[in-house]
């Protein structure tokens, strides 16, 4: 078995030609590889269940057998077992794994096509730093019977040297196209296409590990952190769902704020996520009294919310491309992997919670406050991980916030739909947050209470 080491990212389709066209990237190794890639799996996904993926690649070069397990990721970069063998044919051969890969009979027996990904790869090899990297794109497609699904990404596989210069080379990379780190393999976009609901992504649970352990390294949970950014803007990008969107800023304003306590964090790479930060806030504003409406726990809120986005969705999706475009996203990203790579001293979860709750003060909503709302964002995150009884409350606390904060707007936007009944009902909306203010006091005194 081999490791293989590589750092995925995601190049947004209209940014490929410009890539190619790119004559610094590294020697070019000619015509592109055209790979059509069969995966296995039985009716009831014991390979998927196992973490593994299994497949026959047949190229201009003849066919090989790859079976994959889950490994490790952080910011893109995936470590993971490979075992990989030249075969004759596009036919299984389980006699070339070795003992210690344990495949029951029954499996190999059952195992059939599930689906395809098949795609034309560009290569490069690239000499940076003490490392020998491949570097590759990927463009074409995954195919089941009834969907498909695009691939357009970029690989970076180190063939020798430093895993670190992975993260140097993306980086320099991320400057001139909008790369953002992927931890979303093809065999699980393949999976996702036919089973929605399956993921390779187990989050930790840190409540019980708190539990179990009364401490832990601070290190594992900013890395899934920064996994769980990395799908939620695959979702955005995949999707153009306003409210993924929306869960994302949370998400970056939590990690923006959790770093902000860290005192080993480097200052440019704290700065950077808050900036990021305020991007997010700012590419949301047009949205704001869609994005109240939704929250509110208001049920009767939510129809109004989508066709008042309607009208959003043009300037939002101009916002979202200028977004892409300027990729904090991904630069961020890769900084902040880059020092978690690096970083080998644990730090106590215990302390950091300590510190953090010590500079927790709870004030009355201000509108456009945004480094209170970034505060807010980073605890509620922190307490959603720890299964705190707070989290609930800090969580009504901010979206109350926001639809408080939405008046203004509202009253404004009244007069300019022509659409009587939405008209009306957000007049009545409107007539309602003028008591609101109420619930948000009494919602503090609540969270007060909790943390005490």
């Amino acid at each position: 078995m081999a490791n293989e080491v590589e750092l995925k990212l995601t190049l947004p389709s209209f940014a490929v030609q410009d890539f190619l066209q790119d004559s610094q990237l590294g020697d070019y190794q000619g015509e592109p590889l055209v790979l059509d890639n069969q995966y296995f799996d039985t009716d009831d996904l014991k390979l998927n269940q196992s973490h593994a993926a299994l497949r026959i690649r047949k190229s201009q070069h003849g066919y090989v057998q790859t079976l994959k397990n889950k490994g490790t990721a952080l910011a893109g970069l995936h470590v993971r077992g490979e075992w990989e063998y030249d075969i004759p044919s596009a036919n299984l051969d389980w006699s070339l794994f070795p003992q210690d890969v344990q495949i029951e009979d029954e499996i190999k027996q059952a195992v059939k096509p599930l689906f395809k990904t098949d795609f034309n790869r560009h290569v490069w090899n690239v000499s940076f730093g003490e490392s020998q990297i491949e570097l590759v794109l990927d463009q074409g497609l995954i195919c089941t019977n009834k969907h498909n699904a695009p691939i357009s990404e970029i690989e970076l596989e180190l063939k020798s040297g430093d895993a670190a210069d992975l993260f140097a080379l993306a980086l320099q990379l991320a400057k001139r196209y909008p790369l953002v780190p992927c931890d979303i393999s093809k065999a699980e976009r393949g999976y996702a296409l036919l089973y929605p609901i399956i993921s390779f992504f187990t989050p930790t649970d840190f409540a019980l590990q708190m539990q179990s352990e009364q401490d832990f390294s601070l290190n594992p949970f900013l890395q899934e952190t920064l996994q769980r950014i990395s799908r939620r803007w695959d979702d955005v990008c995949s999707t153009e769902n306003w409210w993924s969107l929306l869960v994302l800023s949370r998400q970056v304003q939590a990690m923006a704020w959790m770093i902000n306590q860290l005192p080993m964090v480097p200052e440019a790479i704290q700065d950077g996520w808050q900036d990021l930060s305020l991007d997010l806030v700012k590419l949301l504003e047009p949205a704001s009294l869609v994005i109240a409406l939704h929250v509110d726990h208001h049920s009767n809120s939510r129809g109004l919310s989508q066709r008042l986005m309607q009208l959003q969705d043009s300037e939002m999706t101009v916002r979202l491309k200028a977004f892409i475009d300027d990729n904090k996203l991904g630069k961020n990203m890769l900084l902040l992997g880059q020092f978690l790579y690096a970083q080998t001293e644990p730090v106590s979860f215990n302390e950091y919670l300590a510190s953090s709750l010590h500079n927790l003060e709870v004030s009355q909503w201000q509108e456009n406050n945004e480094q209170q709302m970034q505060m807010l964002q980073g605890m509620a995150y922190l307490f959603k991980r720890l299964d705190h009884s707070a989290y609930q409350i800090l969580n009504r606390f901010i979206n109350q916030g926001l639809v408080v904060s939405a008046m203004t707007q509202a009253q404004k936007t009244m007069q300019s739909i022509s659409d009587e009944d939405s008209r009306a009902k957000l007049g009545s909306w409107v007539r309602r947050l003028t008591v609101e203010a109420r619930t948000l006091q009494d919602l503090r005194a609540s969270l007060l209470e909790a943390l005490n």
